[in-house]
């Protein structure tokens, strides 16, 4: 279980205790927070009663709360189409290197083909031919398919370098949004 942690906050020039399993310095934070907030909204009209002040304040929290989580959750959506791009790139991959095992496979039945038949009839040189030409055949798809593997290799590979970039520019909001709606410590 955890240690429940108690602090005496002054909000709107009440103190108030509050508990909770967060650091003491941040439940102190969020009570500095409310209370500032609260000097703002009772800055703008002195004529607000604290109830009132109270309810335009919660409403003020609510909106900058509402906000933020609409970014963040735009921004983790952005996160998130690189990462299905680089599964279907991957799946692409996989599929391109079952095809040249396979490839691979058929060739290696053609070389041991034209093994047999050249050890058995030499004589027969047309036969050579053709199954050589049949081998350059099955060499040039060999190529063709390490070409596509290379492709979509490199594909992957941009497509990981995105979702770095993707994840930088996720801190460099998280950080500006630090900045741009401190907590300040009284």
């Amino acid at each position: 279980m955890q240690r429940r942690n108690k602090v005496l906050i002054k909000i709107n020039g009440q103190e108030y205790p509050i508990a909770g399993t967060e650091s003491k310095e941040y439940l102190l934070k969020v009570g500095n927070f409310v209370d500032e907030k609260m000097e703002e909204v009772a800055a703008g009209n002195n004529r607000l009663s604290t109830s009132m002040i109270a309810v335009l304040t919660s409403i003020n929290i609510a909106d900058l709360y509402l906000k933020l989580k609409e970014e963040h959750d735009g921004l983790l959506n952005q996160s998130v189409a690189p990462l299905k791009e680089l599964d279907k790139v991957k799946e692409e991959l996989h599929l391109a290197l079952k095809q040249l095992g396979e490839k691979e496979a058929a060739c290696t039945v053609l070389e041991e083909e034209l093994s047999r038949i050249v050890s058995h009839q030499e004589s027969r040189q047309d036969s050579y031919q053709e199954l050589n030409q049949q081998l350059e055949a099955k060499d040039l798809d060999l190529k063709k398919a390490e070409e596509i593997i290379n492709d979509l290799q490199n594909k992957l590979f941009e497509n990981q370098i995105k979702l770095v970039e993707a994840r930088k520019q996720l801190e460099g909001f998280v950080q500006q949004s630090e900045e741009k709606y401190p907590y300040k410590k009284r």
